[in-house]
């Protein structure tokens, strides 16, 4: 995992360039940028009585979403939510938002060109209820592994990871999956991943697949874009 040692800070992101395919694009906004307009109708998705950090965050997502989109030339519309509250992309378009309270970030690439992408952005923050939530037996063992200063912030990450692993997956397999189906190792630039559960026939667990993961300062966030598969005699395009 990269961390460039950057002071903690928000403006420090906009930095991210992320290892990714040339044929996809990613987007990062800070609060204090000037946002691109939220469509009424993203904008209706709100309950009426959020507050304005929750209405903030969505702005900074769906801003970087449309500015992500528009550098692929298929900002074509409002991005709405499905019935699990995943953005519904452009046709042709697979993407994935994530946003904190002053941070949004989109990443997105053709549908032709991948099976799925998935990005998160996580805070450092003290939660040692991730412990019995995240980590499979052979993760524990290698963040047990880790200095105790170090521990916590390599269980974030780790459970960014798998944040960004469910949102690639869940467009194309419809059915939610615990953190527990992906078994992932640490490499100098983020993970190595394979799930280990029946959760899409593509990926089965002896095909493993990579994840990025960068810290700037007190943030982190992991990214991922799945290789095409190739499907054939199934009447779906390859």
């Amino acid at each position: 995992m990269t961390d460039r040692g950057i002071p903690a800070g928000r403006d420090h992101l906009t930095a991210w360039q992320p290892d990714i395919p040339a044929f996809a694009r990613s987007s990062v906004v800070v609060l204090g940028e000037t946002l691109l307009p939220v469509h009424p109708d993203e904008e209706a998705m709100l309950h009426p009585r959020a507050g304005r950090a929750r209405r903030t965050s969505f702005r900074l997502g769906r801003s970087a979403a449309h500015s992500a989109l528009a550098s692929m030339g298929h900002d074509t519309g409002p991005i709405l939510a499905g019935d699990a509250r995943e953005p519904l992309w452009p046709a042709g378009v697979m993407g994935s938002i994530s946003h904190t309270t002053d941070i949004g970030l989109a990443l997105v690439a053709p549908e032709s060109r991948t099976d799925g992408v998935g990005v998160d952005v996580e805070q450092r923050r003290h939660a040692p209820e991730l412990e019995n939530r995240i980590p499979r037996p052979e993760e524990r063992k290698w963040l047990d592994d880790r200095p105790p200063a170090e521990r916590l912030d390599a269980l974030l990450a780790l459970f960014s990871a798998k944040e960004s692993i469910f949102k690639a997956f869940f467009p194309t397999v419809r059915s939610y999956f615990g953190f527990e189906a992906a078994l992932l190792q640490p490499t100098t630039s983020g993970y190595v991943a394979r799930l280990v559960q029946p959760v899409s026939e593509e990926y089965p667990p002896d095909r493993a697949f990579n994840l990025g993961c960068e810290w700037f300062g007190s943030t982190v966030v992991t990214w991922l874009v799945l290789p095409k598969s190739s499907r054939e005699n199934d009447g779906r395009r390859t």
